[in-house]
């Protein structure tokens, strides 16, 4: 449903960028471009670095809606950066943006929906070594001393 309502936000943008750009009102599209890198990295960069397994559940909602909202800027500004190229770059080029963009677009969408799958795994993996370490110190086991 996210990656489905993004797609959709992408879609209304890009059709309202490309409007923009066929008309001639943006004069200089390599300042466009260049100055699209800087957000497509930081807004990726931090996308990247949250990760689901590192959240509680109580705050599963809060962590969709921010995610939700950094991946649209993400994509919005990599769909952005890329269109821009297009339009600025010879045909022989477009064959590979498309592929570049195609392939980062799923590769961001399979790696939020794999990542979704950790929701509270690090919160589990917390539970389980503390039953392990009672468990040991019942038996006797001291697991500093590895034997």
């Amino acid at each position: 449903m996210k990656h489905r309502q993004i797609l959709w936000i992408n879609v209304i943008t890009l059709s309202l960028a490309i409007l923009g750009f066929i008309s001639g009102q943006i004069n200089d599209l390599n300042t466009v471009a260049i100055g699209l890198a800087a957000p497509v990295m930081f807004l990726g960069g931090a996308w990247f670095a949250v990760s689901f397994g590192g959240i509680p559940k109580n705050l599963l909602t809060l962590a969709m809606t921010i995610t939700f909202w950094i991946f649209s800027a993400f994509s919005i500004a990599l769909s952005l950066m890329i269109t821009t190229l297009i339009f600025v770059t010879p045909w022989h080029f477009w064959p590979a943006l498309i592929i570049i963009y195609i392939g980062t677009v799923f590769a961001c969408i399979q790696y939020d929906t794999t990542d979704g799958l950790k929701v509270g795994l690090d919160e589990a993996q917390l539970r389980h070594s503390r039953a392990a370490l009672l468990f040991y110190e019942k038996q006797g086991i001291n697991p500093e001393e590895g034997s």
